[in-house]
């Protein structure tokens, strides 16, 4: 616990500090009529060391972690994965690292340094939302979550990028990296529909619109009985996004692994953030009123969110889709706080701040109150001592 704390906390205020400073450096120099500082300044580089490090010495953290490492030991011991549905490219990095002999923390520390390379790369004009991304990653559910579900955490921060060709309508470069991204996690495919969200026209300004959606989501998602149909109709599009063995879990025989009633902090926390994004968002769209990739993101935080929603009381497997947006719902969060700290709405920041920095401790303390629990795997342990 003490560890999971220590790891957790330090982690995040070490990177916080670092984007700080390389965001307060380039105010300064562009404040002097210099330009943008490049990408690869020292703080961003050793946030990512930083990152990377940590990443790399967890151990048997999570369900899917300890399913990604027998894979790898396994393939180094006998050659061959005891799983053959890996998509190309993903099976392709995993043979070659493990073949080379390469120990499992470095195979680890490969998909954190591309997991976390793409997010701040996209972000390398808004150096501002560092120091929030820092502390949104570590003390919320995404860190957590994306050393868990290695294939699909990597593709989260790729559409991130990905997001600035929509914007800049280079249909055919997004398609090139949809492609990669099919070979990492065959549920990309989704990025191509996910190509026209941000394009279909909207009324301005519209707030009660977003509310309106997210909230008829979430009460449908409270309700979601209706959804039955759906788990007799959907084995061509599990096969599809790779979810061909799982299509048991969709059968209606089966539906105890369903319409589960979830509520509570972790469902009710991001919900308010989103309402709050909503509410908040023509102010902010006022404040970065060049960035033309900040609607984007917008439209597809608010379709995170409703889609989260609507399909939050059935099995996880129909809320995974949803989650490719995951990271742009993130990067809006970094928006809000920013905004609320510039305005000094000490009263929302303070909310908006408990809202996505709770999780952490909270799921620290449900693992400490309760041995031997599901919740364990969220606490930080490592290989090396």
């Amino acid at each position: 616990m003490i560890l999971s704390l220590i790891v957790y906390t330090g982690t995040g205020a070490m990177l916080a500090g670092l984007g700080w400073h390389v965001s307060r450096r380039e105010q300064r120099l562009m404040a002097s009529g210099g330009g943008e500082l490049p990408f690869a300044s020292w703080e961003i580089l050793a946030a990512i060391l930083i990152y990377v490090a940590v990443s790399s010495a967890r151990w048997l953290t999570s369900w899917d972690y300890n399913m990604y490492y027998s894979y790898y030991v396994s393939m180094q011991s006998v050659g061959e994965f005891s799983r053959v549905n890996f998509e190309p490219g993903f099976a392709l990095i995993t043979n070659l690292m493990a073949r080379a002999g390469l120990h499992f923390s470095i195979y680890f520390a490969f998909w954190a340094l591309i997991q976390i390379t793409l997010l701040l790369y996209a972000l390398r004009h808004r150096k501002v939302l560092l120091p929030w991304l820092a502390l949104c990653i570590f003390l919320g559910p995404y860190y957590i979550f994306w050393m868990g579900f290695v294939r699909q955490s990597v593709v989260e921060a790729m559409f991130v990028l990905m997001v600035e060709l929509i914007v800049r309508r280079k249909f055919w470069y997004y398609l090139l990296l949809s492609a990669l991204a099919v070979t990492l996690h065959k549920m990309c495919v989704l990025f191509i529909p996910l190509y026209f969200v941000p394009l279909i026209r909207v009324p301005h300004a519209r707030r009660w619109m977003a509310f309106a959606f997210i909230i008829l989501c979430f009460v449908l998602g409270s309700f979601p009985q209706w959804i039955q149909w759906i788990f007799d109709r959907i084995g061509t599009l599990a096969q599809l996004l790779g979810y061909g063995h799982y299509y048991r879990l969709f059968m209606s025989n089966n539906l105890e692994y369903a319409f589960r009633m979830v509520m509570g902090p972790s469902r009710l926390c991001p919900l308010l953030t989103c309402l709050m994004i909503v509410w908040y968002y023509p102010a902010i769209r006022q404040m970065f009123t060049s960035d033309k990739y900040l609607p984007a993101l917008f439209r597809f935080a608010v379709v995170y969110m409703g889609y989260i929603n609507l399909f939050a009381n059935t099995t996880q497997y129909l809320t995974r889709p949803g989650e490719l947006m995951r990271s742009c719902f993130l990067v809006m969060v970094c928006f809000l706080l920013h905004y609320l700290w510039r305005q000094r709405k000490w009263l929302p920041l303070a909310a908006a701040s408990f809202f996505n920095f709770y999780y952490v401790y909270y799921e620290i303390a449900k693992a400490a109150t309760t041995r031997g629990s599901i919740y364990e795997p969220e606490l930080y342990h490592t290989f090396l001592f």
